[in-house]
């Protein structure tokens, strides 16, 4: 049996409404969503295949208690958390998550402590940075 997927991520939770940049309902960001209905459907099988990457780094952001933004760089797409006035970049890896430094490199952080463990290392490296 193959399960066929909804017409859209929409689970009708969505936060854009209340100032997210990306809805922590679905994942997606307020321009994929108010545009979701002009989209080719090779458009949106793209932002498919990017949410299940998305939702730990909304899991990160709720955690830290700041918002999450979407970036690309270097055809990458990276998530942005502002925190005590740093502009932190992190992203999903099949390793775990990694935090991109300013000069362009990754570090991979420890996600053995799950995300209390990466919450507390931003927190360290935002703390450091400033």
């Amino acid at each position: 049996m193959v399960l066929e997927r909804p017409d859209s991520p929409c689970i009708a939770r969505c936060t854009t409404a209340v100032g997210d940049n990306v809805c922590r309902g679905c994942g997606r960001s307020f321009a994929e969503i108010s545009n979701w209905c002009f989209m080719d459907e090779p458009a949106r099988e793209q932002v498919w295949q990017q949410l299940p990457q998305r939702q730990p780094l909304l899991d990160i952001a709720e955690r830290l208690g700041v918002l999450l933004d979407l970036q690309q760089l270097d055809g990458e797409e990276w998530g942005m958390l502002s925190l005590d006035g740093r502009r932190l970049f992190i992203r999903m890896q099949s390793s775990g998550v990694q935090l991109r430094l300013p000069d362009g490199r990754s570090l991979p952080l420890d996600v053995q402590q799950g995300l209390d463990g990466i919450t507390a290392q931003l927190r360290e490296y935002a703390a450091l940075a400033n």
